[in-house]
């Protein structure tokens, strides 16, 4: 269903958390020189996407900067099997992980009227979500206007989830320990080593969900400090800090998911014998086996035949463990395949040795985008710019993900900066520039600007005519501008071009009809 559901975080109310004694770019059209360009960073390349049809952003992309269609962000996730579902956007409910609850999410789906109190995504006329638990913490006043539950219970879910990465870690050393038990010296075994990286990754990620539940606990003694002080302001601090609370689960909750990443595939090649004083013969021999290893695989990705480049960059990471860019190009390839976990653990090992490459921190920010870990994915980004502020497509992934998660006001600058960076002067607008502003469009609709927004789906609908969602974008548009023939005749027009969904049918409603 188009994405029309209107929730801004600032206005989202929050639904209970669960009972404590409950567990909780471009189209990828790679050129000559890939080796160096993805590996490193093109450097402002441009955005690309999965095309425009709305919904969410899972799925095998055909794009490094995939991301959701133009119909808008989808419905929420969950952060994984244990976690602790969060809702960040205005789609259904946050999805709750086996054995987890939802740290946030609407009483139901808000509709798209645009205003919050009607839509019930306000508390003028949504559930309150949560009601105030037995107890408390001591020493916490209880007055009616402050519920401290929401803060309180966010920081025991974070807590929660850093002590579950944690036992993942561990189990994750005791893998890799066992795996290198009996190992002779001097010989490296590819299933050793990827168990290995995978223990250095889950250990990184448990230290993640950690200093989230540092945050968290923090934002819960600012929420208590204000509940009891006599400032004016103190109702807005309390729902601040019960927001970077709620916030800071979502965060560990995704670093527990990450925390399971494992390679969906280990080399079951022979085991390459690594003398601990290899000849000058040996080691050239093994790093011309390792450099034609690249090339081949370099071949095969620009032919977009993923799984075989994929063998051929592990072979290289064996043959040379060394070989930056090849490892790099590895996690691309995982990730073209749908293999996010494993891209972004290959990813994670190759930033280990590269921490200066923004080619990595992209590749690393839209593995995680894809597997659902938007605050997670949202900081790889940052440290993708901040190495590089012209890099185009973790400029889209920046937006995409605050997008995917509702935060339309910090989502928009980055998507067009992405737009404007992938502008080209001549010829027809690329299909994932067509994506990307719809993304922008959507943004500026939730954010009220409905002129604006209009002429940008209406820019979007002249690049892809056949898309049924920008027509949408521009009936609700309409409706915001009291042009109702207008609105209806493009919600009637998007009816002949796709799926009558419930979000047309009560656009034509308010038209009119």
């Amino acid at each position: 269903m188009t994405h029309l559901l209107r929730a801004p975080r600032a206005l989202v109310v929050v639904s209970a958390l669960v009972l404590l004694s409950m567990p909780v770019l471009v189209a990828m059209q790679v050129a000559s020189g890939v080796g160096t360009a993805y590996a490193k960073g093109p450097g402002g390349g441009g955005s690309g996407g999965s095309g425009t049809s709305g919904g969410t952003s899972g799925g095998a992309a055909a794009g490094v900067s995939g991301g959701a269609g133009s119909g808008g962000a989808g419905a929420a996730a969950g952060a994984g099997v244990g976690g602790v579902g969060v809702s960040g956007s205005g789609g259904a409910a946050a999805g709750v992980g086996a054995g987890g609850g939802s740290v946030s999410g609407s009483a139901g789906p808000p509709g798209p009227s645009g205003s919050p109190s009607a839509d019930g995504s306000s508390p003028g006329g949504g559930s309150a979500g949560g009601a105030s638990a037995a107890g408390g913490s001591p020493g916490i006043a209880r007055d009616k206007l402050f519920d401290l539950t929401e803060p309180e219970r966010a920081a025991q879910a974070a807590a929660k989830g850093a002590e579950e990465a944690a036992r993942l870690a561990a189990l994750a050393a005791e893998a890799a320990r066992r795996a290198g038990e009996g190992q002779p010296a001097g010989q490296s075994s590819p299933r050793a080593d990827a168990l290995r990286a995978a223990a250095e990754a889950s250990r990184e990620a448990a230290r993640s969900a950690a200093a989230a539940s540092r945050e968290a606990s923090r934002a819960t003694e600012a929420a208590a400090r204000a509940a009891n002080s006599v400032s004016p302001d103190a109702a807005v601090v309390v729902r601040k800090e019960a927001m970077r609370a709620r916030d800071a689960a979502e965060r560990a909750w995704e670093a527990v998911d990450e925390a399971k990443d494992r390679p969906a595939q280990i080399s079951s090649g022979p085991t390459v014998v690594l003398a601990s004083s290899p000849g000058m013969f040996q080691g050239f021999r093994r790093s011309m086996q390792a450099e034609a290893s690249f090339a081949r695989g370099s071949a095969l990705l620009e032919e977009r035949k993923y799984k075989e480049a994929r063998d051929s960059f592990a072979e290289a990471t064996v043959l040379y463990p060394e070989h930056d860019q090849a490892r790099a190009l590895l996690g691309w390839s995982e990730y073209f395949l749908g293999d996010y976990r494993g891209a972004a653990l290959t990813f994670k090992t190759a930033l280990r040795r590269q921490p200066t490459w923004e080619g990595l921190h992209d590749g690393l920010g839209w593995s995680r985008l894809r597997a659902g870990r938007y605050q997670l994915a949202a900081a790889a980004f940052r440290s993708a710019l901040a190495r590089n502020p012209d890099y185009v497509d973790a400029s889209n992934g920046l937006g995409t993900a605050l997008f995917e998660r509702g935060d339309y006001a910090a989502a928009l600058p980055p998507l067009e900066k992405a737009l404007s960076g992938s502008r080209r002067l001549i010829g027809a607008e690329p299909p994932e520039v067509t994506t990307l502003r719809g993304k922008a469009a959507w943004s500026l609709y939730y954010l009220e600007r409905h002129r604006e927004a209009l002429a940008m789906f209406i820019r979007a609908s002249l690049a892809a005519p056949d898309s049924y969602q920008y027509q949408v974008g521009m009936g609700w548009c309409y409706l915001k501008l009291g042009q109702k023939d207008d609105a209806r005749a493009a919600f009637q027009r998007a009816m002949k071009l796709g799926p009558s969904d419930e979000t047309v049918l009560e656009g034509l409603r308010r038209a009119g009809i």
